[in-house]
């Protein structure tokens, strides 16, 4: 007992050592006021002293082991979040996909936990990231070929050189995002996709009223742009 106590951690011995002076205080105290009875009779007098502040402390007690334990999952959830993240913009798809799928398991997609995520030249081929938020999730190289996006947030994302061919972006927010060198063939866009002055397409041009965004996202186009090292990546 004694050899487990000089191994416990400070905070316990100090815990300890408080419940040793508490019970101690506790007798004196009662000897001091009760010195002549009996053991019982002790007992019972040293009980009528305490009992009316019993359920207060106890109520005191409940609520505060209540708040450790809630401060106590909120950390853990706040490690296990940061931890997906990082698992989420790894370079190996299984390994990546596997981490969107957990967070939409526990329902931290479409919270804001991506909200200026680090996934640069993450492997997020064929993800389902519809109507989640990644406003200033850095995704500079980053597969995002076959992604459903629809309806994700992407403001102020930076997409500079990623691949998002073939991506579902109907909807997506990509007012100020970055989509220098990004590649688009096939990505499908519409009316419902928001771009503002602020955007920056794959040419470096900023998107205006009238921009003839499908030059970007038809190989059939006669304009049809596309980076350089596309071509020798291409399918």
């Amino acid at each position: 007992m004694i050899a487990r106590f000089k191994h416990a951690e400070p905070v316990r011995k100090l815990g300890v050592v408080l419940l040793i002076i508490a019970a101690v205080v506790t007798l004196v105290g009662s000897l001091d006021q009760h010195p002549s009875l009996a053991p019982l009779a002790f007992l019972r007098a040293t009980f009528d002293d305490f009992y009316t502040n019993v359920g207060t402390e106890l109520a005191s007690i409940a609520i505060t082991v209540l708040i450790i334990d809630r401060l106590h999952h909120h950390h853990d959830d706040e490690a296990k979040r940061s931890e997906l993240i990082l698992q989420m913009g790894s370079p190996d798809h299984s390994f990546a996909i596997e981490a969107v799928r957990i967070l939409a398991a526990h329902g931290w997609l479409k919270n804001g936990t991506l909200t200026h995520a680090q996934l640069g030249h993450a492997n997020l081929e064929g993800a389902n990231l519809q109507e989640v938020s990644m406003q200033g999730a850095k995704l500079a190289l980053t597969n995002l070929q076959h992604a459903k996006l629809t309806g994700a947030n992407l403001q102020y994302a930076l997409l500079k050189g990623a691949d998002l061919r073939g991506a579902c972006l109907r909807g997506v927010d990509l007012r100020g995002a970055n989509l220098n060198d990004a590649k688009l063939a096939d990505a499908k866009l519409d009316d419902s996709t928001l771009m503002d002055s602020e955007t920056i397409l794959p040419d470096c041009t900023y998107w205006s009223t009238g921009v003839d965004v499908s030059r970007y996202t038809n190989p059939q186009h006669p304009d049809f742009w596309q980076p350089r090292h596309a071509a020798a990546t291409s399918p």
